[in-house]
């Protein structure tokens, strides 16, 4: 990542009059993302994992890895999808880079193309615009294409966000709005290429987050993923960069599924 504040100690707002309550609703956003994908147990359901690794030694000793998990439970008329992910990377001074994140969104569908979802968000970034955020989205999604080689999906949505400060551990809440777009391709058999776009906007802060992601199959369920993400944040601390990048290359696996 570019531009990183250093790391800040994790502490509550001093002029919070809650702090007790917000980190307790935290903590219980928290266990509930972590709860949700365990509906997928005794059903039909599939995901994906997958890790990379850089390492150097000698004169210059640097580490990065990454990390993902996607877990998704299918039903003829709804769909439940769980996602983690994890960065962490620096070199043998300090960290440089420490995130980490979880999802999970429900969609129901009520025609061949329209559907409802309902979304809960978490993620921690200790050198990023901001420290840690909650959201909370629900809102209308429509399937726009379907086809074999092209699909995209749009959704918009309203909820809730909370955000800690970087730095200060200052908190707000935000009621906010959002717009996403997710693109796949089907490039050939073994390879596919996807494109995802999602906007957040509040009176505080509006965040976009972009990701291109390319999947190359290697042998049966093997496959490798390269992606490139951006984020960007319009209201962050002084000293902070508004925009991080993420380049990563994992080896995945998938499993379950027919």
């Amino acid at each position: 990542m570019s531009g990183r504040a250093p790391e800040p100690r994790d502490h509550a707002a001093p002029n919070d009059p809650r702090p007790g309550r917000r980190a307790a609703r935290r903590r219980s956003s928290c266990a509930l993302l972590l709860a949700l994908p365990c509906v997928a147990a005794a059903g039909p359901w599939k995901g994906e994992a997958g890790a990379g690794l850089l390492a150097t030694g000698g004169n210059s000793q640097t580490e990065s890895l990454n990390a993902k998990l996607l877990l998704d439970y299918l039903h003829p008329q709804w769909k439940n999808r769980f996602t983690a992910t994890a960065v962490n990377s620096g070199d043998d001074q300090r960290r440089t880079a420490e995130r980490y994140s979880a999802a999970n969104q429900f969609d129901y569908d009520f025609g061949q193309r329209n559907y409802g979802f309902a979304t809960l968000e978490w993620e921690k970034d200790l050198f990023g615009g901001y420290r840690e955020r909650t959201s909370e989205v629900i809102g209308y999604g429509r399937h726009v294409l379907t086809g074999p080689v092209h699909t995209l999906d749009l959704e918009i949505g309203a909820g809730a966000r909370q955000t800690e400060e970087q730095g200060t551990g200052v908190e707000d809440d935000d009621v906010i709005g959002r717009l996403r777009g997710t693109y796949i391709r089907r490039l050939s058999d073994t390879s596919a290429l996807a494109q995802s776009l999602k906007v957040d906007t509040g009176a505080s802060n509006t965040s976009a987050e972009a990701i291109t992601e390319l999947k190359l199959s290697v042998i049966g369920r093997l496959f490798a993923t390269l992606s490139f993400t951006v984020r960007h944040n319009t209201d962050v601390p002084a000293a902070t960069e508004k925009t991080d990048t993420v380049t990563a290359v994992n080896l995945s696996l998938a499993f379950g599924g027919p």
